[in-house]
């Protein structure tokens, strides 16, 4: 037999303990979704800042307006920055970091958009520097979309734990609710069945093996009680029957006397009747033998 009290409190701690978990990895996957966000806007903005810059040096090297080249070239400070707060963030992969400063060379391109203005040979000079922005603007896409897969991956995962410890709680309580209706619900149902019995006096309450121990116990004590003798009943019982016994032969005693009274009187009467005693004792007689008729009345309502 299982203890219910038992169960259930194992059943409540460990859907607390899951409940628990649970609160903390949403408290934790909404953490991460934030940090997520926060590293796709940067990238998105970096991506943006750089396609900006090289749309002005391409423009600037067709119109073999250098000045301009010059100037575009000041704005990748901005973009330097902003991928240097992309990089100072914790929840990207420490080699994502290395192999982006080994790739971008945002200083090496600015050089080269300064340098256009003293190069000799300023068609080699903007072939170079248009390859260098294209493999730069190359890199970042790339970045961007495994930033935005890994990220994505996490919170998936961060969800699938979720949804398993979510379904050991439903699992749980659908065994904690089972094992209830089997231990529980089922032997009080047939205990109720038992009780429309006529025979319940005699044999008790019978109950399963499977039954749990609170109502095992309970049954066991019911069954005890049904089987024990009322001592205060039976004494009081003992006690009316002795008192009717004594009083039977009380009224059967005082129903002999007033009969042997009323017998011995009524003789003394007949005497009197043939003698010539005063009338006086005549009277007597009569009274005596009518208290005594009057004593066997009483004695035969009681």
């Amino acid at each position: 037999m299982h203890s219910l009290k038992k169960t259930g409190y194992l059943a409540f701690a460990s859907v607390a303990c899951l409940l628990v978990f649970v609160v903390f990895l949403g408290l934790r996957q909404y953490q991460l979704t934030e940090q997520y966000n926060k590293i796709i806007t940067q990238s998105e903005e970096s991506i943006f800042q750089f396609s900006t810059i090289r749309e002005q040096i391409t423009a600037s090297l067709i119109e073999k307006d250098w000045e301009k080249v010059v100037a575009a070239s000041r704005d990748l400070k901005d973009l330097n920055s902003t991928l240097v707060r992309l990089q100072e963030n914790d929840i990207i992969p420490a080699e994502y970091k290395l192999d982006m400063a080994r790739q971008v060379d945002l200083s090496g391109l600015a050089i080269s958009s300064k340098n256009i203005v003293a190069a000799e040979d300023k068609v080699s000079h903007s072939l170079n520097l248009q390859r260098q922005t294209r493999i730069l603007a190359d890199y970042l896409l790339q970045f961007d979309r495994i930033i935005v897969s890994q990220m994505r991956s996490k919170v998936v995962r961060f969800q699938t734990i979720m949804i398993g410890a979510l379904g050991s709680i439903i699992c749980i309580i659908s065994f904690a609710l089972i094992l209830l209706y089997k231990k529980t619900i089922l032997p009080l149902i047939h205990l109720s069945e038992q009780t429309k019995g006529d025979d319940i006096l005699a044999n008790g309450l019978i109950y399963s093996p499977d039954t749990c121990t609170e109502i095992s116990e309970l049954t066991d004590a019911i069954n005890g009680l049904l089987q024990r003798p009322q001592p205060e009943n039976n004494k009081e019982e003992k006690s009316s029957k002795k008192h009717d016994e004594e009083l039977a032969a009380i009224i059967n005693e005082g129903t002999n006397l007033s009969n042997g009274i009323m017998n011995y009187a009524q003789l003394l009467a007949d005497s009197f009747h043939d003698s010539t005693e005063t009338a006086e004792g005549k009277d007597i007689l009569k009274k005596i033998i009518s208290a005594a008729e009057r004593i066997a009345a009483i004695l035969k309502k009681i």
